[in-house]
């Protein structure tokens, strides 16, 4: 792992795993942001600010909802507004310039990606030379954690903020240890490009700090507490951007699926409590912690935990063999990415949030692979279980890493494909253009994605599309009118998956009589269970025969048509898994 040629080797062999991810083409919000710039719905964000979601005001979410573009039980008062321009302003550029080609938009993702692994390896060679900052490096490149922001377009922000973030923490070691004056200048301004493009940039404040506060002492050895709090000032500068952060109305409120620390301390302490043991248990032990927006978090948890705790164990049995030189980079490190964790924890959970926090547990696992498999002088119980653990994260990190980047690479291009045939196979009919409304379907990608995909596609072909339910049940439908009927999801509630709190926090419960007009249709709560809906009454306003109404529901891997019953009677609507499987 020495050899003068194995950074380039790295590197190719990045290449060559990311590239799979081009079979992915487009995929889930990549369709939103492309309506958005094309001006296709009603109300669209400017190019610059297209991850303005809900502005957080209610008159323009209720105008929002009757025209269809969000579920009908959204809250009036949510805000989802991530304040990333400059990744805003890069989609917009490929818009421009590449139209509905998905090839060059992932050419410029991998291209991005290939940058962040030589920046990393660039950082690695500095603090932890020879094996062990090569074999971090490979361990960085190859972790499946990395799928989603080198495969989805739409996570070109993570790329464009860690990078610029890395690019800014090297130009700034530089500065400390080597006195290197443009390095002074260049480490917040990298700082302030990620910001810039998203705010996982905001991690990269930890590895900052952990270095000032925990690493060696800065050149000349002027140490001291005092000395490093002040070469830490420069950090302060995220107090600003959170300032300013929320001038532009930027943040994140009355959801469930992103939780900010400062409008919500205690939901995000929550939050976080949930969801730092699965990450870490996918940092750690490749545990898929996607799966835990889709099953319930519990036995994640416990395996994080006890991931954590083996780590723990591990890196103390083998702290005879970590020479000095690892154990000063790991002191700042370690702590870097966990901090980096705890700051992007509040987005959306999965793993592409790992991307900046693996730049600490790159290096951490580098180090109790090679020095948890050495042989100790003595033989025994304690250096068999040290090896044994040792090998099983070689296996897991370096021998498995790349085909399970290969497996979920695969896995996201079947979902993206299959997203593309629900939109072409729904059965919405010819013209007239039609009220579309889906009865029932828990996985977003039969549910909510296919809508902008169809309306990029044949824009004619429908005028609203409205979704009643996504509880993962079946459903009763009962016709109680020409033009109503009931919707109840069978032994559970709507409204528990973590794609239908996206749109309204537990913490915002709906009460019997809550209405809401969408798509033409009246939508009235009929009855709750501890604030969420078990029956929900419909008008659709015309007969349910009429030819511009598309009645749908999922089954059996299509959107398909619901024979409208007599009124009086009741249809049962089974459930099927969507295209993700689990939802």
């Amino acid at each position: 792992m020495c050899h003068r040629h194995f950074f380039g080797a790295v590197l190719l062999f990045t290449a060559l795993l990311a590239a799979p991810s081009i079979a992915i083409g487009f995929y889930a919000d990549d369709y939103h942001f492309f309506a958005f710039l094309d001006e296709r719905y009603p109300v669209s964000p400017p190019w610059y600010d297209l991850y303005r979601f809900f502005a957080g005001d209610a008159r323009a979410t209720r105008a929002l909802i009757e025209l269809s573009g969000v579920p009908w039980w959204t809250d009036p008062e949510i805000k989802i507004h991530l304040v990333r321009p400059l990744a805003s302003a890069l989609l917009a550029l490929e818009h421009a310039l590449f139209g509905d080609a998905p090839l060059p938009y992932h050419l410029v993702s991998i291209a991005l990606y290939i940058a962040l692994v030589a920046a990393a390896g660039r950082l690695f060679q500095r603090v932890l030379p020879g094996a062990t900052g090569a074999l971090a490096l490979l361990i960085f490149a190859i972790s499946a954690a990395h799928v989603n922001p080198v495969g989805w377009i739409s996570c070109q922000h993570l790329l464009l903020g860690a990078l610029a973030v890395v690019l800014g923490l090297i130009a700034w070691l530089r500065h400390r240890d080597e006195g290197w004056r443009p390095g002074r200048y260049l480490g917040p301004l990298g700082l302030f490009v990620g910001l810039l493009g998203g705010e996982v940039a905001l991690g990269g404040t930890g590895y900052w700090v952990a270095y000032q506060l925990a690493g060696p002492a800065p050149r000349g050895g002027a140490g001291g507490r005092r000395a490093r709090l002040a070469s830490a000032a420069p950090a302060l500068g995220v107090v600003a951007y959170f300032a300013a952060y929320k001038a532009i109305g930027g943040g994140a409120a009355r959801t469930a699926a992103y939780v900010e620390p400062v409008s919500d301390p205690l939901g995000f302490a929550r939050a976080a409590i949930e969801r730092l043991p699965v990450l870490v248990g996918q940092a750690v032990a490749a545990i898929p912690s996607d799966l835990a927006n889709a099953l319930p978090s519990g036995p994640f948890i416990a395996a994080g935990l006890a991931a954590t705790a083996g780590a723990a164990l591990l890196y103390r049995a083998c702290l005879p063999w970590i020479p000095e030189g690892e154990r000063v980079a790991l002191r700042w490190l370690v702590p870097g990415a966990a901090l980096a964790l705890l700051v992007t924890v509040g987005g959306f959970p999965g793993a592409r949030l790992l991307l900046l926090p693996n730049l600490g547990f790159a290096p951490l696992l580098a180090v109790l692979i090679l020095r948890g498999l050495r042989r100790g002088p003595s033989p025994g119980i304690a250096s068999a279980a040290r090896r044994a653990g040792a090998g099983l994260l070689g296996v897991v990190h370096v021998a498995l890493a790349p085909l399970l980047f290969l497996v979920n690479t695969r896995m996201g291009a079947d979902i993206a494909g299959k997203v593309e045939d629900v939109a072409r196979t729904a059965e919405i009919g010819a013209p007239p253009t039609k009220r579309v409304f889906v009865a029932a379907a828990s996985d977003p990608m039969a549910a909510t994605y296919p809508a902008p995909i169809v309306i990029m596609r044949s824009p004619d072909a429908i005028s609203c599309w409205s979704v009643l339910s996504m509880a993962k049940a079946a459903h009763r439908l009962t016709r109680t009118g020409p033009s109503s009927f009931t919707l109840a999801p069978v032994e559970r509630p709507m409204l528990t998956g973590m794609f239908e709190t996206l749109y309204r926090s537990p913490d915002a419960p709906l009460r019997v009589g809550d209405s809401v007009r969408q798509c033409g249709a009246t939508i009235r709560v009929a009855a709750v269970d501890g604030g969420r809906p078990t029956r929900i009454e419909i008008d659709l306003g015309t007969p349910l025969e009429d030819p511009e109404l598309a009645l749908l529901t999922w089954s059996d891997g299509r959107l398909r048509r619901v024979a409208p019953p007599a009124v009086g009677e009741t249809l049962e609507l089974p459930w099927f898994p969507g295209p993700i499987g689990f939802f």
